[in-house]
């Protein structure tokens, strides 16, 4: 007795609805990691400018403590310009052939500024030998303001 069906008994293959659920699985997957890859790269060019303060805040301070270990008292504020660095994500160009000399593609115009003030705590006087310092550095990353602290004990000699 022949059922008209070429499969085994007991084999059956894929229904229609259990296709269409994969393939929304599939879909939701692919949505996820499209999304997950620009997010990747923006949380990346953040904590690089946010580096960037906190190096641009160390020199600072250095500055504020050769201020205030030469008796000055007034702290001077700084800006110094946000370095974008090389488009890498999306590869770099720009490189001559092998054998010829090298030099690196142009560099991206800098989004803006790093700012960095200070306040001590006593406030700077000519009387006082030791002072706690804190250094603030702001920037602006996409539309947000950003900032940083940085805080270190200055001594008078």
């Amino acid at each position: 007795m022949s059922t008209g069906c070429s499969n085994p008994p007991g084999q059956r293959g894929f229904s229609l609805v259990e296709a269409f659920v994969a393939m929304v699985i599939l879909t939701l997957a692919v949505l996820v990691l499209t999304t997950a890859y620009p997010y990747a790269f923006g949380r990346i060019g953040e904590r690089d400018d946010e580096l960037q303060a906190v190096s641009f805040g160390q020199q600072y301070i250095e500055q504020i403590r050769q201020e205030i270990r030469t008796g000055s008292t007034t702290l001077p504020s700084a800006t110094a310009p946000i370095d974008a660095g090389y488009p890498l994500a999306f590869g770099v160009t720009g490189y001559p052939a092998p054998g010829a000399s090298p030099s690196p593609p142009p560099q991206l115009a800098s989004p803006g500024n790093f700012t960095a003030s200070a306040t001590t705590s006593p406030a700077l006087t000519s009387t006082s030998n030791s002072f706690d310092v804190t250094a603030k550095v702001t920037w602006t990353y996409g539309s947000a303001n950003r900032s940083v602290l940085l805080q270190t004990v200055v001594t008078r000699l």
